[in-house]
């Protein structure tokens, strides 16, 4: 993956020292690094909690591009990338990632609003079912500013990164395929895309003004949406140049969706969930990407953490972001970790 030489350079060590920074300084405030009590910053009506366990804003349940930590087994009925004679395909995918919660500034009182900064990184592996040849490998990462000002709204301003690079074994004896009609010679695949842009998300609970009398169903709701769009340019302190390829005049993608959530006996035996999320990329003519889950999740054994089986289906542009011009539909099981 194209991590960038440049996050390596000396003048990123700044941004290090300031994130080394504002870890430690829970030690400042007399506690140890990675408590999760609130402290009072002087007098003024202003908490500080360092490294939380939670997030002000959620990840989604139906985003196949999250940053999580995932296995996933993928029955392709169209796959226009590494095809059976037969146009389908089996997938055996593996994600690995996690989201890092840095430090939150919140009113006092109210401990679960304010601002917060986290990061997050994650790579996924995608691979045959019948050799568990290595396909391709994607990683996504970012930075986050994070505000949560009620119960029922959060917003997010992100400096995110995504690059794909094909697999060594798409093509292992380097001769092609006659089931697609595209060189996937290693030269002209590797690392062929990536995307260096910004994201403004938002999410509300819309039911959330049921809670005095529905308190259940009040936060059963969540809908949200991302717009991304490249800026062409170099940021001096934060991850350097931003790279914008092949397609450098298709500056936007965006998504939208909802999620439904009842817990059962009150979240004690978990909960179940539908969700539902369509994207739409400008290099591909904003055609709809959907994605669509229904599962179970588990009971929560520590604040922040979600572990979910869930049933999947996909239709949209392919997953592996090198070709990301060639459809891909699939349905199939997934098991998640996220926080």
């Amino acid at each position: 993956m194209r991590l960038r030489v440049g996050i390596l350079r000396f003048r990123h060590f700044p941004l290090l020292f300031w994130l080394l920074v504002s870890l430690g300084s829970q030690q400042v405030c007399g506690e140890t690094i990675g408590s999760n009590e609130p402290l009072q910053i002087g007098r003024l009506p202003v908490s500080y909690t360092g490294l939380p366990d939670d997030f002000l804003y959620p990840a989604y349940l139906a985003d196949p591009l999250a940053v999580n930590s995932q296995i996933s087994i993928r029955n392709y009925q169209i796959d226009e990338i590494h095809p059976r004679d037969d146009g389908t395909e089996q997938h055996f995918d593996i994600t690995i990632g996690m989201r890092y919660n840095f430090f939150r500034f919140s009113p006092i009182g109210s401990p679960d609003l304010g601002i917060e900064m986290d990061w997050g990184m994650a790579l996924t592996t995608f691979m045959d079912t019948d050799r568990t040849d290595l396909l391709g490998v994607d990683g996504i990462y970012y930075f986050s500013l994070a505000v949560r000002p009620s119960d029922w709204a959060a917003f997010r301003l992100t400096r995110h990164h995504i690059c794909s690079h094909m697999g060594d074994q798409l093509d292992s004896n380097g001769d092609g395929s006659s089931l697609v009609d595209f060189d996937m010679g290693l030269p002209l695949n590797e690392g062929a895309f990536v995307r260096d842009d910004y994201v403004i998300s938002a999410m509300v609970e819309p039911l959330f003004g049921l809670e005095p009398i529905l308190p259940v169903i009040a936060r059963s709701l969540r809908v949200y949406g991302d717009y991304s769009f490249y800026l062409p340019g170099d940021d001096p302190i934060l991850l350097g140049w931003r790279n914008l390829a092949p397609s450098d005049h298709s500056f936007i993608w965006y998504q939208y969706g909802a999620e439904v959530e009842l817990p059962i006996a009150n979240g004690n035996s978990g909960s179940l969930f539908a969700a539902g999320q369509i994207s739409r990329w400008q290099e591909t003519g904003y055609a709809p990407n959907i994605s669509l889950q229904v599962g179970y999740i588990f009971a929560r054994g520590k604040k922040g953490q979600r572990f979910k089986i869930a049933y999947q289906h996909y239709d949209g542009q392919s997953l592996l972001n090198n070709f990301r011009y060639r459809r891909a539909k699939f349905s199939g099981f997934l098991f998640t970790f996220d926080k």
